[in-house]
């Protein structure tokens, strides 16, 4: 009775938590329903140090992590990846019905970009580039919708960062003049094992 419980305390979505959680689920995040009424936070990595970064983070913001953290090898890619699952949340079932309208992942209409939910999506889904020694970034967005992903570079070309959705691939492009700026904007790296992707030399 007792684990029932927790697994079914609130916390508060709003504020940094929302803007985290929107940032990670633009990128490998995502939002399984348990229940009509819950829904369970799930990610993996193959950085170890990440997933920790993940379960102390969503801690933080009340979310408890379900069970330990669990490793398993990928034969697809080869590795190893370590997998986060939360307990389960009435707020979560809440993102999971925004992200998921028609059982699809997708762009809310409503998201709002801001530097932490860009720099956790840069995180999860973003490439750092280099053609000779010219730099550029991709957000790989090719599995949204259009709509999506040109509403996404819009908001990133209105904060000044020139972005644009590639036709053939429905990423989005940030071009080497926005690199640093897009890099200043979204802030440090929060853990060791992706701040390659901030070294622009």
């Amino acid at each position: 009775m007792r684990k029932n419980t927790q697994q079914l305390k609130s916390f508060i979505l709003y504020g940094e938590a929302l803007e985290w959680l929107n940032g990670e689920l633009l990128g490998d995040g995502c939002v399984r329903a348990k229940s009509s009424q819950t829904a369970s936070f799930v990610y993996g990595s193959k950085f170890l140090e990440y997933i920790k970064y993940v379960s102390y983070t969503l801690r933080r913001f009340g979310i408890i992590r379900a069970g330990k953290i669990r490793r398993y090898y990928n034969k697809k890619y080869g590795n190893w990846l370590y997998m986060y699952t939360s307990c389960s949340y009435y707020e979560l079932k809440f993102l999971q019905e925004l992200w998921y309208p028609d059982g699809i992942k997708d762009v809310p209409v409503d998201l709002e970009l801001t530097p932490l939910v860009c720099r956790q999506w840069y995180i999860g889904d973003g490439t750092l580039a280099c053609s000779g020694h010219t730099y550029f970034i991709v957000l790989s967005t090719q599995a949204f919708s259009k709509s999506g992903v040109v509403s996404l570079a819009k908001q990133l070309t209105n904060i000044g960062i020139q972005a644009t959705r590639q036709l053939s691939s429905n990423t989005i492009y940030i071009s080497t003049h926005s690199v640093k700026d897009f890099l200043t904007y979204i802030g440090k790296c929060p853990v060791d094992c992706y701040k390659y992707k901030w070294e622009v030399s």
